[in-house]
């Protein structure tokens, strides 16, 4: 029983260690990290926000657009959003599913940041959307994107550091418990978001480097945004 605890907790470990750069898988083996699937925007974007399942339909917004897939990321669809407004991120509300248009902060909610102002609809889990004709009759509805909760309530955000100069830098995921999450790149982080089996999504922009004292991307020729989805369900 012993032998078994540690083997669980080692286990567990080595799943949320932050990892070296030298440690970091090439692209060829990416697909095959044994913490993380790892994903990639369709597009020279940034991947915004994501909604829906890994193992079913998931969505993305970069913002300009929303994409779809239904197999694990191998092929990206693009769903029928045409229009010139910008996206900030998803909300469901019984069985209808929300674009929203704004992402914006509260002073009396500091540090964090919400999608908000519904703009279009979806009744086919985010395929097809249609323009809400009376957008001002909508009960207010926002949606968190640097923070969101497991299945059991413990909220996650994302861990931002912000030095004395000003310069910002996502050191990965924090729980409100002082739990830590690395992430084996590091990225502008846009949202995190939980599915119903509770494991973990983390939108952000491409792999970036230190260069010349600054974050920069690491290849300037590849602006693709990365997605992170936990292989195991988060609970802590």
């Amino acid at each position: 029983m012993m032998k078994h605890s540690v083997t669980v907790l080692l286990s567990l470990l080595f799943l949320f260690a932050c990892r070296k750069d030298s440690e970091v898988p090439t692209p060829e083996k990416e697909a095959q990290h044994p913490d993380w699937y790892i994903l990639h925007a369709p597009d020279e974007h940034g991947i915004q926000a994501v909604y829906g399942d890994i193992d079913g339909t998931l969505l993305l917004t970069d913002r300009r657009h929303i994409h779809y897939t239904k197999d694990k990321g191998k092929t990206w669809k693009q769903a029928s959003y045409d229009s010139s407004i910008g996206l900030s991120g998803f909300a469901m509300t019984n069985d209808t599913l929300f674009v929203l248009d704004t992402e914006t902060v509260s002073s009396s909610d500091s540090g964090n940041v919400y999608a908000k102002h519904p703009y279009q609809f979806s009744v086919d889990g985010g395929i097809s959307w249609k323009k809400l004709d009376q957008q001002w009759s909508m009960p207010e509805m926002k949606t968190p994107l640097n923070y969101s909760y497991s299945a059991n309530g413990i909220r996650f955000s994302i861990d931002r550091f912000i030095d004395s100069n000003g310069h910002v830098e996502d050191k990965g995921i924090k729980s409100e418990n002082g739990r830590r999450i690395g992430l084996p790149r590091q990225h502008v982080l846009k949202s995190i978001y939980f599915d119903k089996k509770s494991r973990l999504y983390i939108s952000g922009s491409a792999p970036l480097c230190h260069t010349d004292g600054y974050m920069q991307l690491c290849d300037k020729e590849n602006a693709r945004g990365t997605l992170y989805i936990s292989r195991q369900e988060i609970r802590y």
